[in-house]
Parts: structure tokens; sequence; C-alpha cells
């Protein structure tokens, strides 16, 4: 069975892209409302744009490290 055979392939295919792009932008949103270093905030968005799927996973990985840290204060 050819592709273009399967009904819905392509479909789902456009879908899967623009909820991937949905949560790109979502994430270069936080990263320039980060309190980054400009150079960190520009490196992150190149990452997240270029390597669309990836970069983002690396991002929710690594990229809110400071966010975690900031929840876990330790009591003076």
């Amino acid at each position: 069975m050819s592709p273009h055979e399967i009904p819905g392939l392509y479909y789902s295919g456009s879908l899967l892209g623009l909820l991937i792009f949905i949560a790109d932008l979502v994430a270069v949103v936080q990263v320039l409302n980060s309190n980054r270093p400009m150079s960190s905030k520009i490196l992150w968005s190149l990452l997240i744009f270029l390597c669309p799927l990836i970069g983002l996973i690396i991002y929710l990985l690594l990229g809110e490290r400071e966010r975690r840290r900031l929840r876990y204060l330790s009591i003076p």
C-alpha cells in the first residue's frame, strides 16, 4: 500500500508539525521573557528553531534548571 492510498496520512503529519511549531513558539517566548543573558536567549532560540523537535526536548530537559532550582530554596 502506497502512502497516497492511506487516508489522513498527510493530514496527521501536518497536524503534528503544527503542534510542534506552536510548542516551539511557546518555548521561545518563555526564553525571551526569562532573566537570562541575551547571548543565552539567542542561542536557545536558535536551537529551538533550527532543530524544532530535538531543540524543544533539550530545552525542556536542560533549559528549565533555573526555575526548578528556585523551587527548592533552603530555609535559613
